[in-house]
């Protein structure tokens, strides 16, 4: 979920309402052609020209929202919403090790590039 969005689980459900917001961002082309409207600084929905995100080294870590999603995780107090969320925690822990192990990994490939040593 985005920053600043309220914290879903089994007290508060997705609804379709939850993505009014978007569906009026996004307009109403299927393939996404409708002309779109920047909502400003303050605005959860922006867009950003070429020559923007050049200057920012082609960074597309454009955050301008804050994320208060570790204050709406204080205010859970029903068990089932605190395990879920302790559950995103460690999925996205444990994707992140994947990766890292992934990384860490020798390619075989690579591997059989290395010439041997002269015995």
């Amino acid at each position: 979920m985005r920053a600043n969005m309220p914290a879903f689980g089994k007290t508060r459900l997705l609804t379709v309402a939850d993505f009014a917001d978007f569906e009026t961002a996004y307009g109403s082309d299927p393939s996404g052609g409708s002309k779109r409207k920047d909502q400003g600084e303050e605005g959860r929905w922006r867009s950003f020209t070429r020559e923007q995100i050049k200057a920012r080294s082609d960074n597309l870590d454009i955050a301008w929202l804050r994320d208060t999603e570790a204050e709406a995780e204080e205010q859970l107090i029903e068990p089932e919403d605190i395990a879920a969320a302790i559950i995103g925690h460690l999925k996205a822990a444990l994707e992140d090790i994947e990766m890292l192990s992934e990384e860490l990994e020798p390619n075989p490939e690579k591997a059989a590039e290395v010439p041997e040593a002269a015995e």
